[in-house]
C-alpha cells in the first residue's frame, strides 16, 4: 500500500492494519505521534536520556502488543496508558516520586544567561507546579495535551471524577498562588 493512502487513515484503522503485518502502517502511527510521547515523558522526568529509553520502551510496548489492541478507546487513549505505565515504572524503580522537568528549568532560571529571555511570570508559574501532587501535575499535564477527562481517567488508571478532582484543586491551588 502506498504510504500516503497510510496517512489518510486514522490512528485505529493503522494499528489494525500494523497488527495483521502491514511495517509501514506502524510507521506512519510512529512519525505520528512520537514527538508527543517524548514532550509528554520529558514534561515529567528531568534527565531527557530517560525520557527518551521510556519513549522507546513504550514504541516497544505498542509493538509487542499490538495483536490485543482493541479500539475501545482512541489509539492515543492506549498509546498514552503505556507511556504513563513505562513512567510508573521508571518512578517504582526510583524509589519515589517523579523528578520533575520543572526543577531542571528551576536550575537553568538560576543562570544568569537565562535572565533576560524568561518571563517573570513563566518563572512563578514554574515554581508553583512544583507544589502541585505529581497527580495533579499529571493530570494538568495530559489536560494541556488535549485529552479529555476520560481518556486521563483511562491512562492513569483512575475514576474520571478522581480526574476532574485533580484538575480542580490543581487550578485553584495555581489561581490562589497568582492572586497571593
Amino acid at each position: 500500500m502506498r504510504r500516503w493512502v497510510y496517512k489518510s487513515m486514522n490512528d485505529g484503522a493503522l494499528m489494525e492494519a500494523y497488527a495483521k503485518g502491514q511495517v509501514a502502517a506502524f510507521e506512519c502511527l510512529y512519525l505520528r505521534h512520537k514527538i508527543k510521547v517524548f514532550n509528554f515523558l520529558r514534561r515529567q522526568c528531568d534527565i531527557e536520556s530517560i525520557a527518551e529509553e521510556l519513549t522507546h520502551d513504550t514504541w516497544i510496548a505498542v509493538i509487542n502488543q499490538a495483536g490485543r489492541y482493541q479500539r475501545q478507546a482512541k489509539f492515543t487513549t492506549w498509546l498514552f496508558r503505556i507511556a504513563h505505565n513505562r513512567l510508573v515504572d521508571h518512578w517504582r524503580k526510583q524509589n519515589g516520586s517523579p523528578q520533575l522537568l520543572t526543577t531542571e528549568i528551576l536550575d537553568q532560571i538560576a543562570d544568569d544567561r537565562y535572565a533576560d529571555v524568561l518571563n517573570p511570570e513563566i518563572e512563578e508559574l514554574l515554581k508553583n507546579l512544583e507544589v502541585l501532587s505529581e497527580h495533579q501535575l499529571e493530570a494538568l499535564l495530559l489536560k494541556i495535551e488535549g485529552f479529555s477527562h476520560q481518556e486521563i481517567a483511562h491512562m492513569t488508571g483512575a475514576k474520571q471524577e478522581t480526574v476532574k478532582s485533580r484538575l480542580r484543586y490543581a487550578s485553584k491551588y495555581l489561581r490562589q498562588l497568582r492572586t497571593s
